[in-house]
C-alpha cells in the first residue's frame, strides 16, 4: 500500500509512547507521508496551528492533557476544522469510544495498534476528503485547476479562454473519474441525463480540445471502441 500523490501530505503524531509512536511512523514514511511527531499536548497543538497537518494521530491520554480536548481544538479551528481525526487509547469501551466521537473524532483505534491498521485508515479518510473536496466544486490536477461552480478553468495559473457551463461539467467529470475510461453512454447518462449514444460527446470533446492547451488537450484521450479518458 503506497501513498500514491504529487506532493507527500503530512500527518501530525501526537503520542507519548515511543512504542507505540515509532512503528507509526515507520510505516507512514515507508508510505510516502511526512510524518511530524510529539509527545505532549501543547506541542501537538502548536504543530497542528503552525505546520496545517491533512490529518491528525492522537493519543486520548497525554501527560500534559486530554486528546479529547485536543480535538475539540482541532474542530472549532476555523480554517481548518475538518481536518481528519484518528483518536487512539487503551481504552476500548463503548462509553470512551462514545468520548470520542462526541469530540470529533473520526476513528477510534484501541491500544495495541497495528501500524498497518492505521495506515489503512489514514488513507481511507485522507482519500474521503479528497472526494468531497473534488464533490464541492473545486478540483485541481498538476498545474490544472478547475472550479466547476464559478466556471473557471485554469492552466498555471492563468485563466483559459472562455469555456461552456458544459465543457467545464466535461472537463471536470473526466479528470475527477482519472484515468477511468469513461464510455460515451455512461458521460451522457450523467451529464446530459440521457443514455441516448450519438456524436454529442464527440463534438463537446472536440469543442474542449479547442480551447485547452496541448499540454492539457492531450491528456483527453480517445480509447477505440471504450470511451474517454484524461489521463496524467
Amino acid at each position: 500500500m503506497h501513498c500514491a500523490m504529487a506532493e507527500a501530505k503530512t500527518i501530525l503524531l501526537v503520542e507519548d509512547d515511543a512504542l507505540v509512536r515509532e512503528p507509526l511512523r515507520s510505516v507512514l514514511e515507508t508510505a510516502g507521508y511526512r510524518v511530524l511527531e510529539a509527545d505532549l499536548a501543547s506541542v501537538g497543538l502548536n504543530e497542528f496551528r503552525t505546520k496545517s497537518p491533512d490529518l491528525v494521530m492522537l493519543d486520548i491520554e497525554l501527560p500534559d492533557g486530554s486528546g479529547l480536548e485536543f480535538c475539540r481544538a482541532v474542530r472549532a479551528h476555523k480554517s481548518m476544522a475538518k481536518t481528519p481525526v484518528i483518536m487512539m487509547t487503551g481504552r476500548g469501551g463503548l462509553e470512551q469510544k462514545g468520548e470520542g466521537f462526541e469530540a470529533g473524532a473520526d476513528h477510534y483505534l484501541v491500544k495495541p495498534v497495528h501500524p498497518r491498521e492505521a495506515l489503512m485508515w489514514v488513507e481511507s479518510l485522507l482519500r474521503r476528503v479528497g472526494l468531497e473536496r473534488e464533490e464541492g466544486g473545486a478540483l485541481e490536477a498538476g498545474e490544472l485547476s478547475i472550479d466547476r461552480e464559478a466556471l473557471v478553468v485554469r492552466y498555471r495559473g492563468a485563466a483559459l479562454p472562455k469555456l461552456t457551463a458544459k465543457e467545464v461539467e466535461l472537463l471536470f467529470f473526466l479528470v475527477r473519474k482519472r484515468p477511468q475510461v469513461l464510455s460515451r453512454r455512461y458521460i451522457l447518462s450523467t451529464l446530459w441525463k440521457t443514455v441516448t449514444v450519438d456524436h454529442v460527446i464527440d463534438t463537446h470533446i472536440g469543442n474542449l480540445r479547442k480551447k485547452l492547451p496541448p499540454e492539457v488537450s492531450d491528456r483527453i484521450q480517445n480509447v477505440p471502441g471504450k470511451g474517454f479518458r484524461y489521463f496524467g
